[in-house]
């Protein structure tokens, strides 16, 4: 068969087995805020947050951290082509500081539930559970809910730019938190490699007996650590994902774009619904959530051991 024809193919074979290139899938809108306060839970955050604007995104985190006493602080972020702001939440006494980040916009042609509003809620959980504990002498903790990740890191790059940085030990973003039973650090690369960061989120993850593993470079699918990364300091991704599809996920992120691919449910678990219609709240996993949320807290609790 001729190439073309192999071509013609394949796209056929696509549209029959990924609805999600066919059409949007038309959803109810999300619920009110007050779904959230009868049971406050990261699931319901999620779904709160899911298909909402980006304005209307950050102003759910807002209400969040208020109705859980955590003052925060409002960043602005604006330039030639982008206006927002961060949200930066700040704990502990220590003098290395740690710094987390989980970005609250979307990409408009996707609800975004567990990009990225799954590591907002899990976020917004562990805070609340560190904020009833004894401040930490040896460890602080820099939350920033980022704004502008999906159009080019635009909050994250602020935040870099323009604080003074020089008491930061490691960084790590939080994308993808939704889906699955492990964890992958990732972008394991410069700075990086063999460093504080990456040794408490690995001793975190031993403690609680999660799962967890480390790639290197991941050019195609970067995040807000890469802002922080540039500037000299070790800076990793962290995703959650199913066990099971770890050689998967390392065959898709390192390889993107082998046709393969095309076909959706080949995909990697957390990939299949990434940047599409399908990234609703029916897709993420309470268990998911509350395992992030565990490894966001054991992480600082490492952190002020050791300090």
């Amino acid at each position: 068969m001729k190439p073309g024809k192999w071509l013609i193919v394949i796209g056929f074979a696509v549209l029959a087995v990924s609805p999600y290139f066919l059409w949007e899938r038309t959803r109810d809108p999300a619920p009110d805020f007050s779904y959230y306060l009868e049971a406050p839970s990261a699931m319901r955050l999620v779904e709160v947050m899911s298909g909402r604007p980006d304005v209307e995104r950050r102003d759910v985190v807002k209400e969040a951290l208020n109705a859980a006493g955590i003052s925060y602080l409002e960043e602005q972020v604006s330039n030639r082509i982008f206006n927002g702001a961060n949200i930066v939440v700040e704990l502990g006494e220590g003098s290395d500081m740690l710094v987390f980040l989980a970005h609250m916009d979307r990409v408009a042609e996707a609800p975004g539930a567990n990009d990225n509003a799954s590591c907002v809620a899990a976020g917004i959980d562990a805070l609340k559970v560190l904020t009833k504990e004894p401040a930490t002498k040896g460890a602080r903790l820099r939350f920033i809910f980022s704004d502008g990740e999906e159009k080019g890191l635009h909050g994250a790059f602020h935040h870099a730019n323009n604080n003074d940085l020089s008491s930061v030990f490691g960084v790590a973003s939080f994308e993808l938190c939704g889906i699955g039973d492990a964890f992958g650090v990732w972008d394991v690369v410069g700075p990086a490699l063999n460093s504080p960061i990456v040794a408490v989120l690995q001793k975190a993850g031993r403690n609680l007996k999660i799962y967890n593993a480390t790639h290197g470079a991941v050019p195609r699918f970067g995040s807000d650590h890469l802002a922080f990364s540039k500037k000299g300091l070790a800076a990793v991704g962290v995703t959650v994902l199913p066990r099971e599809d770890e050689e998967k996920l390392r065959s898709y992120v390192d390889d993107p774009n082998n046709p393969k691919w095309l076909l959706n449910f080949v995909r990697p678990t957390i990939f299949r619904t990434y940047h599409t219609s399908g990234d609703g709240p029916e897709t993420v996993q309470p268990a998911a959530l509350e395992m992030m949320t565990r490894l966001m807290v054991e992480t600082v609790r490492v952190v002020d051991q050791q300090n």
